[in-house]
């Protein structure tokens, strides 16, 4: 299934199937209590509505917007008038790249550790269940995010004003140096993610690279997983900045950059490559290109209905188990990154990986809920089944 790095990208092979789990993940699982990884530094609380459109009576009694273009299109049309559109509160949960994945990950009973701003003294109620199965370490209060969620993907409307609270100082003044060290060097993946929304992520970067990083045993091998979150809300010149520094990391580990489309037509775009369609043609070129340029160990792309990666074994697309019909879809990437860095720890080759993390996405938008590995095996079941 995975072509050499210099044949054309149409020899490739789409891969659709899953069955090859079905083995690996039980001959697997007697490792996760050994693994660990640790995670920061972002924490919101999540607040999931939905967007009324029409409101027939009181309480439940509305339709909600479809989709984007339809809510969009209610607020073009009152350019030079106004609007009022009435949001209904679903229910609020975790929020946050870093959270949602670390809780992912957690469900697979691997020991997790993470950093962030999720309450103070303690963590805020909604990060209660959360605290039971991460150890955390909490550096301030939670941002909020109000999620408009569509059948095709959501609007997050975030107030992010306590992330400029986050620098390496505070992170050093909550939790010591010398407890993040010891977390570091024991983790198999270390994820620094949602460098969008963090303004001080880059000076954690060069502080965990010339501080941190330099004093860790190299006991392991490490993953190091990087998600932009999204980046049109930076000048791009920010973002090239950022993406040299990330190529760094390749000095104590391997660096993995996650993208979806979004973010990986800006990285092109900082970078100076042309911006790829939505294809897997094109983002297989694309990622081929970016890792090259950033000297990166594996870059991957993920969208609703597949997901590509650029490795040294050569490239890979992997198909989804797309729905239409998502009970949510805030979270879902996170989904997929957990699933996927997970099969990287547990040593799958990067198809595998891939695999495993459009099936924690897939399960994820359908239930809602955070799937243990244990359960992948009875989802290929049932996908296969059509059920």
């Amino acid at each position: 299934m995975v072509a050499g790095p210099f044949q054309k990208v149409n020899s490739r092979q789409m891969s659709n199937r899953y069955d090859s789990l079905l083995s690996l993940i039980p001959e697997s699982t007697g490792r996760l209590s050994s693994l660990h990884a640790t995670l920061g530094f972002d924490g919101t609380v999540d607040i999931i509505c939905k967007a009324v459109e029409e409101r027939q009576g009181r309480g439940r009694q509305f339709q909600a917007f479809d989709s984007i273009r339809a809510f969009g299109q209610r607020i073009v049309d009152a350019d030079g008038k106004s609007a009022l559109i009435e949001i209904v509160k679903e229910f609020e949960k975790i929020g946050g790249n870093g959270p949602i994945m670390a809780n992912a990950l957690a469900q697979s009973a691997l020991s997790v550790d993470y950093i962030g701003p999720l309450g103070r003294p303690q963590p805020v109620p909604v990060y209660d269940s959360f605290a039971k199965k991460v150890q955390v370490h909490s550096i301030g209060d939670p941002a909020v995010t109000q999620a408009l969620e569509f059948t095709n993907g959501k609007v997050m409307l975030a107030t992010l004003m306590t992330y400029d609270e986050i620098s390496p100082e505070n992170i050093e003044a909550a939790v010591s140096r010398n407890s993040i060290l010891k977390s570091v060097e024991k983790s198999d993946l270390v994820c620094l993610l949602n460098w969008s929304c963090l303004p001080g992520l880059e000076s954690i970067l060069s502080w965990l690279l010339e501080t941190i990083l330099p004093e860790v045993a190299d006991t392991r091998p490490r993953f190091f997983f990087f998600d932009l979150a999204d980046p049109s809300m930076r000048p791009i010149a920010e973002l090239e900045k950022f993406l040299c520094l990330i190529s760094r990391f390749e000095s104590y580990g391997h660096a993995v950059l996650g993208m979806n489309l979004n973010e990986t037509q800006f990285v092109c775009r900082a970078l100076g490559l042309d911006a790829p369609a939505a294809g897997p043609d094109a983002l297989c070129g694309a990622l081929r290109q970016i890792r090259a340029r950033l000297d990166l160990h594996l870059v991957l792309t993920h969208v609703a209905e597949f997901a590509v990666c650029d490795s040294p074994q050569g490239q890979v697309v992997v198909d989804g188990p797309h729905t239409l019909t998502p009970q949510i879809t805030t979270g879902a990437g996170d989904h997929f990154n957990a699933g996927f860095c997970l099969g990287l720890m547990l040593g799958f080759a990067p198809e595998e990986s891939l695999k495993l993390g459009v099936l924690f996405s897939g399960y994820y938008v359908r239930t809602s809920e955070s799937p243990p590995i244990s359960i992948i095996p009875h989802f290929i079941q049932q996908l296969k089944a059509g059920t």
